[in-house]
């Protein structure tokens, strides 16, 4: 109790800690969690640069026509 009071813990290995166990806990899961938004982000960004791609490849395919029949 006077640790904790003190704002030491022991962890699960009887190692000495200054965060309190609940607190590490939860960030270890906002770490987990933001690993996971920053993969789904990356995941996004790879899909959106797909498609910029296609359209940008449809949009000079368009023009070609445009060329063919008004040339």
């Amino acid at each position: 109790d006077i640790l904790g009071e003190a704002g030491l813990h022991f962890d699960e290995l009887n190692k000495l800690r200054v965060l309190d166990p609940e607190v590490t806990q939860q960030t270890i899961e906002l770490k987990e969690e933001c690993k996971d938004f920053v993969d789904k982000i990356g995941q996004f960004q790879k899909i959106v640069g797909g498609l910029i791609e296609l359209v940008d490849q449809l949009a000079k395919e368009a023009e070609n026509e445009k060329m063919k029949v008004s040339g």
